[in-house]
């Protein structure tokens, strides 16, 4: 989720995240400017808590975990850092050696998604996302109908993408064992389904 205009241009990384852990918002980072993040509706704000809710009950006394909008991502491969709104994380967790609160490793992220960011999370951030080698999962939650994306990488590393859009759909990480049901996800909105 990002602005067209840049805040700050031509900076360092270091410079970055200097900048970040004194901001009072967020803001990514891609090839030397930082761009402050959308602010999100109050269907954003649940959605996103109850995916790291319905995930978090399922890895309860599993090693891999849920981590919440504030962890920091970063892409080696592209260099875009960047706030999913959810995610999950696996050990052995590795973090930026230039900040220890930069996760280079999730296994799972999730983006709910907003009018005037879709298109840059389905395609830009989306692209970004496919080069973290941890990756399985990348979640896309709709906030204006019941809808989810779900890609996943299958073992030969090909991504596969299937698309639930009713709340009887059962969201499936089959190399996490977990089955999360999209009427809790969408619990308490009363929101179209994509299909019957």
């Amino acid at each position: 989720m990002i602005d067209a205009i840049p805040q700050y241009s031509h900076i360092s990384e270091q410079e970055y995240y200097w900048l970040e852990e004194r901001a009072e918002v967020r803001h990514e980072y891609l090839d030397g400017e930082i761009f402050d993040m959308a602010g999100g509706t109050p269907s954003h704000s649940r959605l996103i808590a109850s995916v790291t809710s319905a995930l978090g009950s399922r890895l309860r006394g599993q090693p891999c975990y849920p981590a919440s909008s504030d962890q920091r991502i970063k892409i080696e491969r592209t260099g875009l850092i960047t706030y999913p709104d959810a995610a999950v994380v696996c050990p052995p967790e590795c973090y930026d050696p230039a900040n220890s609160n930069t996760l280079l490793n999730p296994r799972v992220v999730v983006e709910v998604l907003s009018p005037s960011t879709e298109e840059y999370d389905r395609k830009i951030k989306f692209s970004h996302y496919c080069e973290i080698d941890s990756l399985t999962h990348i979640i896309l939650v709709r906030q204006d109908r019941v809808e989810i994306v779900h890609h996943h990488r299958e073992p030969g590393g090909e991504w596969v993408t299937d698309t639930y859009g009713t709340r009887a759909s059962i969201l499936r990480l089959e190399d996490l064992s977990l089955e999360v049901p999209l009427e809790e996800i969408y619990e308490r909105l009363d929101l179209p389904e994509l299909s019957k």
